[in-house]
């Protein structure tokens, strides 16, 4: 099987500009406990436009992640049964998927795994420098008037 050259560009350009973020990031500070959360507009990949502060009243769960990420795949399943678990109660679970694919990607990810919580691709990583996410997996709980817990 022969692999053609754009896609071995393609693949070496993300995995460099995945490692120069990563150092870029190193001793960033997270967001403090007992602070507003910043606010963000976003769109899940089943096209579900929503803004953090629409949210109010409800706990939400943010969880940074990324598909090529080990420990981010093994937390996967454990949110999606809170989030099945409590979602009745308002729980709202977030993936924000820091992928250079963009959308695509994380979809085919959600339906192999049978994700059903919300999912957003922030490929720009847009909402991530919002939140000082450094590394990843990164959860952040707001509660419902939009603090981090």
């Amino acid at each position: 099987m022969r692999i053609k050259l754009p896609v071995v560009l393609a693949v070496v350009i993300a995995a460099i500009a995945g490692i120069v973020w990563l150092m870029a990031a190193r001793g960033s500070a997270a967001l403090a406990k007992n602070t507003q959360a910043p606010d963000f507009a976003a769109q899940t990949i089943e096209g579900r436009k929503f803004a953090l502060r629409d949210l109010r009243g409800r706990v939400v769960l943010l969880d940074f992640w990324a598909t090529w990420c080990p420990p981010c795949r093994r937390e996967v399943p454990e949110l999606e049964k809170l989030w099945k678990r409590y979602k009745e109660k308002g729980l709202v679970v977030i993936g924000i998927a820091l992928e250079s694919g963009g959308a695509r990607g994380v979809r085919k990810f959600a339906e192999d795994n049978k994700l059903t919580y919300w999912q957003v691709s922030d490929d720009r990583a847009t909402i991530a420098r919002k939140y000082k996410i450094r590394p990843i997996p990164t959860t952040y709980i707001v509660d419902t008037k939009g603090v981090i817990r």
